[in-house]
C-alpha cells in the first residue's frame, strides 16, 4: 500500500491461477461428487441453515458438520419452497449441486479439477489494502464408494495472522486445506486425510470442536442409522515447542500431541429434536499414540483417571440440543464440561469449575415478516477453560483454539439478521457485545487457589482482571445472481474498551470493503 492506494498483488498469484483457469477449459458430464464434504466457508452452509429452518422436513444433523454434498442435495431436491426467498435458496443450493454433478451416477471414473476465487477490497483494519484467496480443487472419483479429495489454498490473510505456523515467500503463504480419502457407504464411512469438524450448534462458532481450528489430520469413522449417527475420529496435532523446564523434565525439545474424540446423535420427532453426547481426550508430551484412545467406546476420562499422575490426560465434554418446536422456530444449545470440583479436601479442590455454555435461538419470517430471519445468541466460557499445565495438552490446533474461537474467560451476547430483498439480493446484520477477561488458551496455566486453605475458600469474579469489552455492528449487501458468483459490500464498526486488557486503552474503528467470490468446476473422464 503506498500513497493511500491499493495495490492488488495479481503477481503472486497469477501464473497459479492461470493454471488453474486452463486446467478447467475442457468441458465435463454429470458426474458426481457427492461424498465429499461441503467446506464450513462455503456460502451454501449458511443458506443450508436458513432452508432447514423453514423446511417442514428436518433431513440434516444440523449440529454435526460437515455435511457430504448428496445430503445437501436430498435436503434441498426433496422439499417444496413456499416464498419467494426460499425458492432463491433452492434455486442457487440446486445449481451449485448440479455444478459438482449430483444429477446422476458416473459410469466411469473420472477427474475433477475446481477453483475458488475470492477478493476482499477496500478499508480493513485502518488500512486500504486487498487480501486475496484463490482455493485450487482436485479429486479423484474411483468408483461410488471411493473418492479423493484435495484442496489447496492461498492466502493472504495468513499472512496477517501473528499466530499462522507457516512460511511466508514473498508474500504469499499457502496451506493444503483438504486432503483426504473417503471410503462411503450408505450406513458407513471411514475417511483418513485432513478435513475439517464442527461439532456443536452455533451462529458462528461452538464449544467443543469448531471449524475456527485449522483442519485435522485424521483417520474418522461414521455409522448412521435412521435414528443414530454415530461419529469417532483420532488425530495427530501438532508438535509445539516445550519451556526449558519442560524440555529438561522429559529430555526433548518437541512435544507430540493427539486428539481422539467421539459422538453421538440421537434424532426423534422426524429429526425436529436432534440431542448429542460428545467427549474428547487431548494428550502428549511424554506420551505416544495410546491404543486405548484409539478405542471408540471407551469413557476417556474414566481411562485417564486410571493412569498415573504423569500420564493424564486432558479429557472433556459436552452434550447439545437442536429443537425445530415448528417451521420456523429453532432453539438450540450446548454445555462444555471440562473440570468441575466435587470434593473440598484440600486447596487443589478450590479450582473454579471449567465449564461453558451456549444458548440461541432463531425465527424465520416472524409476524408474517416473509423472507426475514431473526437471532439471539448467548455464550460463555469461563477462565482457564481449555486450558491446561502440561503445555502439550492445551486445547489448541496449529495456534488456534479448537473450541470457541473467542478463546476462554469471556461471555458474549449476539443479534443477527437476514431480509430477502429480491433479484438475489439479501441484507445481513449483526451486533454483538463481548466481554473478555485476562484469561487466555495460550498463557501459563496459573493456580492462584493453592495459596488458600480449604477454610478460606477460594473465588474470582467473571471474567477476570481488566476486562475487554467490544461492541461490534456488522451490515452486510450481497448479490448473488449465480451460483458459482456473488458481490458483497461489507460496513463494520467497532468499539472496544481496555484493549488487550489493557486499562483505559480504547480502539474506534470503521471497515468497508467489498467481497468478490468466483467458482468453476469441471470433470474429465478417465
Amino acid at each position: 500500500m503506498s500513497g493511500g492506494h491499493i495495490i492488488i498483488r495479481w503477481r503472486s498469484f497469477a501464473a497459479i491461477t492461470a493454471a488453474g483457469w486452463l486446467l478447467l477449459a475442457g468441458t465435463g458430464g454429470a458426474q458426481s461428487l457427492k461424498n465429499t464434504t461441503l467446506p464450513p466457508y462455503h456460502w451454501a452452509t449458511e443458506y443450508l441453515f436458513e432452508w432447514q429452518l423453514r423446511s417442514v422436513q428436518k433431513p440434516l444433523l444440523a449440529a454435526t458438520l460437515p455435511w457430504q454434498f448428496s445430503q445437501v442435495y436430498d435436503a434441498v431436491s426433496a422439499g417444496s419452497p413456499r416464498t419467494e426467498y426460499e425458492r432463491f435458496l433452492r434455486s442457487r443450493m440446486m445449481s451449485d449441486q448440479q455444478a459438482y454433478g449430483l444429477r446422476s451416477e458416473p459410469q466411469q471414473p473420472f477427474l475433477h479439477f475446481g477453483a475458488l476465487f475470492v477478493e476482499r477490497a477496500g478499508r480493513m483494519a485502518d488500512e486500504l489494502r486487498s487480501r486475496l484467496v484463490f482455493r485450487f480443487f482436485s479429486s479423484a472419483w474411483i468408483s461410488k464408494n471411493v473418492q479423493i479429495f484435495n484442496s489447496m489454498t492461498m492466502d493472504q490473510n495468513l499472512g496477517d495472522d501473528p499466530d499462522y505456523l507457516g512460511k511466508n515467500w514473498r508474500g504469499i503463504t499457502a496451506i493444503t486445506e483438504q486432503a483426504y480419502t473417503l471410503v462411503h457407504f450408505d450406513r458407513f464411512s471411514l475417511k483418513f486425510g485432513r478435513d475439517y469438524i464442527r461439532w456443536g450448534r452455533g451462529y458462528d462458532g461452538t464449544l467443543l470442536i469448531s471449524d475456527a481450528s485449522r483442519p485435522f489430520d485424521q483417520l474418522q469413522l461414521q455409522f448412521r442409522t435412521r435414528l443414530m449417527q454415530f461419529s469417532y475420529f483420532v488425530s495427530k496435532l501438532n508438535s509445539v515447542l516445550l519451556s526449558d523446564t519442560a524440555a529438561a523434565r522429559l529430555q526433548k525439545t518437541w512435544a507430540d500431541r493427539y486428539l481422539a474424540a467421539g459422538r453421538v446423535d440421537f434424532a426423534f420427532f422426524k429429526r425436529r429434536l436432534q440431542f448429542s453426547i460428545t467427549q474428547t481426550v487431548l494428550w502428549g508430551g511424554d506420551r505416544q499414540l495410546e491404543w486405548y484412545y484409539l478405542n471408540p467406546f471407551i469413557f476417556y476420562h474414566g481411562e485417564q483417571l486410571n493412569e498415573p499422575q504423569p500420564l493424564r490426560a486432558n479429557t472433556m465434554g459436552a452434550i447439545d440440543f437442536v429443537f425445530y418446536p415448528t417451521p420456523g422456530w429453532e432453539f438450540y444449545g450446548q454445555l462444555l464440561i471440562d473440570d468441575i470440583q466435587v470434593e473440598k479436601t484440600g486447596p487443589g479442590d478450590l479450582e473454579p469449575n471449567e465449564i461453558g455454555y451456549l444458548l440461541g435461538f432463531q425465527v424465520a419470517d416472524p409476524g408474517g415478516w416473509e423472507g426475514a430471519t431473526i437471532g439471539l445468541e448467548y455464550t460463555r466460557v469461563a477462565n482457564r477453560t481449555y486450558n491446561t499445565l502440561p503445555e502439550a495438552e492445551k486445547y489448541v490446533h496449529r495456534n488456534k483454539p479448537i473450541g470457541h474461537f473467542l478463546g476462554n474467560d469471556f461471555d458474549r451476547w449476539l443479534l443477527h439478521g437476514r431480509q430477502y430483498l429480491g433479484r438475489g439480493m439479501t441484507l445481513a446484520l449483526k451486533a454483538e457485545y463481548r466481554r473478555h477477561g485476562e484469561g487466555r488458551v495460550n498463557v501459563p496455566f496459573d493456580r492462584p487457589w493453592m495459596e488458600y486453605t480449604v477454610e478460606e475458600g477460594y473465588s474470582e469474579p467473571f471474567p477476570t482482571g481488566i476486562v475487554e469489552k467490544t461492541r461490534l455492528a456488522e451490515l452486510e449487501l450481497r448479490w448473488h445472481p449465480r451460483w458459482d458468483f456473488f458481490l458483497s459490500a461489507h460496513a463494520r464498526y467497532e468499539s472496544v474498551d481496555n484493549v488487550n486488557n489493557v486499562e483505559g486503552q480504547t480502539r474506534n474503528r470503521f471497515e468497508f470493503f467489498i467481497r468478490l467470490w468466483w467458482e468453476v468446476q469441471q470433470f474429465f473422464p478417465l
